[in-house]
């Protein structure tokens, strides 16, 4: 018969029946039918039907006779194996759970369709198949075996009341010369009913079985430790559906299977915490990149799984990305997921998206290696402050610390940049930088905010402050450049890693509600000096002052956070015990965290509280007079643009005093969506009214333009 494979594929949610307990329908030490692979079998070995009585047989597991061999085999290129079992009481099955324990790859059939794989990177693998990747059996070792949850799409209609087939061809990288072979498989079951229908589950065998408010991820990297680096090769399935209420950890179908690799991450986080992050790439069949729409977010391929420890209300971050989307900047898309790795649970983690260039993430232009001159080389680039690694090192020292301010490319990368654009970008910064040391001048023909995007970095100067990030301004710290012809000013942000954020740690003052992030205490100390250069002045200060009161009254209004925090906290209420009873921290201190309740709920007020405190002080604090600029009216920077009502249900005025050709509107992931010729008809304090009813509620960018500048005012739309 014809092998059948199956890869990728989307159902819909099934409702989940509660399992009572585990069987065992197929072991390692039942015995197999079996033959050595020096030859192509016959085409139907993996059918039911096929007749293997010339077959050997022996009890697993099958190998070259080494500590977990119960039948010893000779050198082979692969071995080809068979077990039929029967199944009673077909409609009490609800799971079906695949285990390995395998030297070097190996491929698993249910009556003649494939339900598991692992390092081998064909379809119908030949005798001689070598898989890619030298593996070990792991179970001699004291580990686990790789582990697969089958889904229930396939199962459902490959098993059957009596006999069924498990089939599975075991794979040598190396062929015969290779010096083991290791091929011990199991088949659980779970079901419905508290009698026992098959045999007992193995001793080791341990699943965990719930149903949870947020998404499941299950990650399988066949048995494999995850490395901080190089990533390694898994399985990634997500069981998700945005119109049910509960997900069920198994028993379920996946709505979302790929290949993916993976890496630990975190500088700091995963060599103190023992709750890893981690990061996510994922990948076709044949381990090309391919972009993939977990929960509902844009197709990509590269993915954060942070994983909150101290952060025992689980959404600083969350929460974070939430405040820089309310102000109509693209910040990384969350979800929360309960995760499992090679069946093992993990606990709660944040899927997020990773800082990148790209439409639907940080929208700037490709930039290809042969873009080496004209406009081509102004854009786009990605980089920013942090510890580490350093690609180069600024002109200018940090404010208290004589270390030069350290940058590192993000895009391009390294690895990809070429020496005409390193220059140039490392050069447009030193220019920027040398121009806010004296912002009443210019330098090298252009004023400070000439360099700059201003509405973007008041923006992110207000994210490190109402959250007070102890790392805000000197780590993770990112910019972004667009191509001259697209306005080629560096823009502050994405903003990341709000780990330590919202009065969290006992360092740095950050547990304190009041006081400023970008000058006053050691972690300041070790800001680029330039920041303090910038706050002080005043222009700066005062659109500062601005844009805090119109956040203040809009999406940043108390209640609005409120909300979304009380919200979380409700999706989050059943899951937190499960993630605590994994990670047991109540009422303990891990390293830096300065408060801890004994409650999920406590942590959440802990949050919360400190928040609405950190708001009254900035409320009463906040830098700057007013929101009339005091700029010469010769400087672009210094023109006002009113625009109200704001927010506004649809009609809008404009008021300024110099001639503007157009207006183009943005949404807040940067989408151009409506662009306006305004034909010079702004001059002298006349007016002009916008109808922008036609745009649904949001936040949006209104980018004036003329041929000497570009100024950004925000607007809420609510009809």
């Amino acid at each position: 018969m014809t092998k059948k494979f199956i890869l990728i594929f989307l159902v819909p949610f099934t409702a989940f029946a509660q399992i009572d307990h585990w069987e065992k329908l197929v072991g390692e030490s039942d015995t197999w039918s079996y033959r050595l692979g020096n030859s192509e079998p016959n085409s139907s070995w993996l059918d039911t039907s096929f007749n293997a009585s010339n077959w050997a047989t022996g009890a697993g597991g099958i190998g070259y006779g080494d500590n977990d061999d119960q039948t010893t085999i000779s050198n082979t290129a692969s071995l080809y194996m068979r077990r039929e079992f029967s199944v009673n009481q077909l409609s009490a099955i609800q799971a079906l759970i695949f285990h390995a324990d395998y030297d070097d790859g190996f491929v698993a059939y249910l009556n003649g369709t494939e339900i598991a794989r692992a390092n081998v990177d064909t379809l119908n693998p030949p005798y001689n198949y070598s898989p890619p990747i030298w593996r070990e059996a792991k179970m001699f070792q004291g580990g686990d075996p790789a582990v697969w949850v089958v889904d229930e799409a396939v199962w459902r209609g490959l098993l059957k009341s009596g006999s069924n087939l498990l089939a599975v061809h075991t794979l040598n990288n190396g062929g015969a010369s290779s010096s083991d072979l290791t091929a011990r498989y199991w088949l659980h079951c779970g079901v419905n009913t508290t009698s026992q229908i098959h045999s007992n589950q193995e001793a080791w065998f341990d699943f965990d079985t719930f149903e949870s408010s947020v998404a499941i991820m299950r990650i399988n990297t066949f048995a494999e430790n995850i490395p901080n680096d190089p990533s390694i090769r898994g399985i990634m399935e997500i069981v998700w559906n945005d119109t049910a209420t509960t997900h069920a950890s198994y028993g379920v179908p996946a709505d979302l299977i790929t290949n993916i690799e993976i890496e630990k991450r975190g500088r700091w986080s995963q060599f103190v915490y023992p709750k890893n992050g981690y990061a996510i790439e994922t990948k076709d069949f044949y381990w090309e990149d391919t972009d993939v729409s977990p929960l509902d977010m844009p197709l990509e391929e590269d993915w954060i799984l942070h994983g909150p420890y101290g952060d025992r209300s689980f959404m600083r971050n969350a929460l974070a990305m939430h405040l820089a989307n309310k102000q109509g900047n693209y910040a990384s898309r969350t979800r929360f997921v309960e995760l499992f790795i090679n069946g093992d649970y993990e606990g709660l983690y944040v899927l997020m998206e990773k800082i990148k260039r790209g439409e639907d993430r940080v929208d700037i232009a490709k930039l290809n290696p042969d873009e080496i001159s004209g406009d081509d080389l102004t854009g786009g680039y990605i980089f920013k402050t942090d510890w580490e690694p350093v690609d180069w090192r600024s002109s200018f020292s940090m404010l208290l610390d004589t270390t030069k301010i350290p940058y590192t490319y993000t895009y391009p990368k390294r690895k990809n940049i070429v020496q005409q654009q390193e220059s140039y970008i490392q050069d447009y910064v030193d220019d920027w930088e040398h121009s806010m040391q004296n912002t009443a001048t210019t330098y090298n023909g252009k004023y400070w905010y000439q360099y700059m995007d201003l509405a973007s970095f008041v923006d992110f100067f207000l994210m490190m402050e109402v959250t007070k990030d102890v790392d805000a301004y000197r780590a993770s710290t990112y910019y972004h450049k667009k191509k001259d012809s697209n306005g080629g000013k560096i823009h502050a942000g994405p903003v990341w890693d709000f780990n330590f954020a919202f009065g969290l740690v006992d360092y740095c003052e950050g547990y304190l509600p009041n006081g400023y992030m970008f000058s006053g205490n050691w972690c300041s100390g070790t800001n680029p000096g330039w920041w303090e250069d910038l706050v002080y002045t005043p222009q700066f200060a005062n659109a500062v002052n601005c844009r805090w009161k119109e956040l203040r009254t809009t999406v940043w209004h108390k209640d609005s956070i409120a909300d979304f925090i009380a919200s979380n906290e409700s999706l989050l209420t059943n899951v937190a015990p499960r993630n605590h009873a994994r990670w047991p921290l109540m009422g303990a201190n891990p390293s830096a965290v300065k408060y801890v309740a004994t409650t999920f709920s406590g942590d959440v007020t802990l949050m919360e509280d400190w928040l609405m405190d950190r708001i009254d002080w900035l409320d009463s604090n906040m830098i700057g007079t007013d929101c009339n600029l005091s700029a010469p009216k010769d400087n672009p920077f210094g023109v006002d643009i009113i625009v109200y009502p704001n927010p506004t249900a649809g009609i809008c005025t404009i008021e300024t005093s110099v001639e503007i050709d157009r207006v183009q509107i943005r949404s807040n992931t940067g989408q151009l969506v409506a662009l306006i010729d305004i034909n010079n008809r702004l001059i002298d304090g006349q007016e002009i009214t916008l109808d922008l009813q036609a745009l649904s509620d949001g936040i949006y960018s209104l980018e004036f333009l003329s041929s000497g500048f570009q100024i950004v005012r925000k607007i809420a739309i609510v009809h």
